[in-house]
């Protein structure tokens, strides 16, 4: 039987990772408006560019229902499905601890250059987590596992080249904060735990994502008398808002398989939408309280705001793509959303070859710069799905 597949999502995916590529370009253009940066971290608001990475947390959590689904259609055992949760969650760790640490090496100091040292952590990711083609040829598959050791061995070896920190206080390779793979790579693994806690059902997952809100509104509240043992969760909070956005994606998924795929898509869509402007009412009611709007301070209020911006989006995609076969516009974004680790490292890997500096300076500033980001992103996009269609294909 040929297993139903919601293309929306894909195309969602893929859409959230071209932003994400973009903005993280665009983050070096100056003389920009203002709407086209992050906001300040006290200010008390959020631009579109704050919504790109909850976007791709709520898709992840969107994936999270049909991922354990087929890996129950497989036959997997508890051992192996918490085995490859576990896995994905590492390597997901890994890979944002050491990005962050290329953007805080002392590069005068460090035993190789930064250009070599980070394309030779990205050349390692591929090799470590490219999809290989499945064969019964003993030759090819020693030939793969070979190139996964070259990348664990090159992963090991840059560890050990690393040094950051002041010339007279250097020091190896630490975990500052998680990077944005990292992050993820968090929110993925509280959010399944509680999904397969909540027996993946749609009615208890909806009194799951009340508790977490609670408890995280709970911590963010200023004198509200939290218990004892719950005070050290308070440096964590951001770990709250992340969960509450992959929690919210997992809320959607189960309202769109609820009845069987293709049944009732429009009260699936009525749900998505309800689910949707509930949280916008719960962000507005608690901004004032809860530190207000901030991606960096990790506020109840940006993460609920962003997650009903998501609830409210996807449904409008669902009915474009699935419902009216309207699919001609997103080609483009397909191998963002086939191939998304891939699409996210190729840019760092151009500019550790090629580096920033590779263009005068006028296309990092003003209008030239913003045109300039837009079609760098979408070469990436074209250079990914090049990559795709060469066997390169990412997957944790």
């Amino acid at each position: 039987m040929k297993k139903e597949r919601i293309l929306s999502i894909d195309i969602f995916r893929g859409l959230t990772i071209f932003l994400m590529v973009f903005v993280n370009d665009l983050a070096g253009v100056s003389n920009i408006p203002g709407w086209m940066k992050h906001v300040a971290a006290d200010f008390d608001g959020m631009t579109f560019v704050d919504v790109v990475f909850p976007a791709f947390l709520f898709i992840v959590g969107m994936a999270i229902p049909f991922a354990v689904e087929n890996r129950q259609r497989k036959g997997d055992t508890k051992f192996a499905f918490w085995k490859h949760v576990l896995v994905r969650t590492l390597g997901l760790l890994i890979l944002g601890v050491f990005m962050v640490n290329s953007g805080e090496m002392n590069r005068e100091a460090n035993l190789i250059p930064h250009g070599l040292w980070a394309a030779s952590l990205y050349i390692a990711a591929i090799l470590i987590w490219n999809r290989y083609p499945k064969t019964d040829q003993v030759q090819k598959n020693r030939i793969f596992a070979g190139l996964r050791i070259i990348g664990f061995i090159v992963l090991i070896v840059l560890y050990y080249l690393y040094r950051k920190g002041p010339d007279d206080q250097l020091t190896g390779m630490t975990p500052s904060w998680w990077g944005i793979l990292g992050l993820i790579g968090w929110a993925y693994l509280f959010s399944i735990i509680l999904f397969i806690c909540a027996s993946r059902k749609l009615q208890i997952m909806l009194p799951v994502f009340a508790i977490v809100l609670l408890i995280f509104l709970g911590l963010k509240i200023e004198d509200f008398p939290v218990l004892s043992d719950m005070h050290w969760l308070k440096g964590h909070t951001g770990h709250f808002a992340h969960t509450l956005l992959t929690l919210a994606g997992i809320l959607c998924s189960l309202m769109l398989m609820r009845g069987g795929l293709k049944e009732n898509p429009v009260q699936k869509i009525r749900s998505m939408v309800l689910l949707g402007l509930a949280l916008s009412l719960v962000a507005f009611l608690v901004r004032p309280y809860t530190g207000g709007l901030s991606k960096i301070g990790g506020t109840p209020a940006w993460s609920l705001y962003c997650a009903a911006i998501c609830s409210l989006l996807f449904p409008l995609i669902y009915w474009l793509v699935d419902l009216k076969g309207v699919r001609n516009w997103s080609n483009f974004l397909k191998p963002a959303g086939q191939n998304p680790l891939l699409t996210y490292i190729l840019p760092p890997l151009f500019y550790a070859i090629a580096g920033f500096s590779y263009l005068p300076a006028m296309f990092n500033t003003g209008a030239l710069g913003f045109i300039r980001s837009v079609i760098f992103s979408l070469l990436i996009l074209w250079a990914a799905g090049l990559l795709t269609k060469k066997g390169i294909k990412l997957h944790l």
